[in-house]
């Protein structure tokens, strides 16, 4: 089985290479994590809001797969430590990987992969 945004993919570009096809869709994806991770729900019984960024690593990782969807995460990982501001609430930089965050994000690889293996399995 595969998963929905590969095939909608290659419906669409059925000339465009795997390679050109995997490199977009890990790209759109960890974009879609930022974007996602820019919102957030404030919550009365805590002051920690939820942000949208925990529904978009399921999202992507039901929708490319388990490798796709992990390596988009690590994407998204790697591109907010570079300096874009694509972590929760506009963060970004090193200092978030060593920080009390750095577990989520490391969580978050894991809960794509094995969403994206779960949607695979159908």
């Amino acid at each position: 089985m595969t998963t929905l945004a590969p095939t909608i993919y290659n419906r669409t570009f059925p000339r465009v290479s795997e390679v050109v096809r995997d490199i977009t869709l890990i790209l759109l994806g960890s974009w879609l994590i930022a974007l996602f991770a820019q919102i957030e729900i404030p919550l009365p019984f805590s002051p920690v809001p939820m942000p949208g960024q925990t529904f978009a690593v399921l999202l992507v990782g039901a929708l490319l797969g388990s490798k796709r969807g992990a390596a988009a995460m690590v994407a998204y990982i790697a591109q907010g430590a570079a300096g874009l501001p694509f972590f929760a609430g506009g963060a970004s930089g090193f200092g978030i990987l060593t920080g009390a965050t750095a577990g989520y994000l490391v969580g978050f690889i894991v809960a794509a992969y094995v969403v994206g293996l779960l949607a695979e399995r159908g």
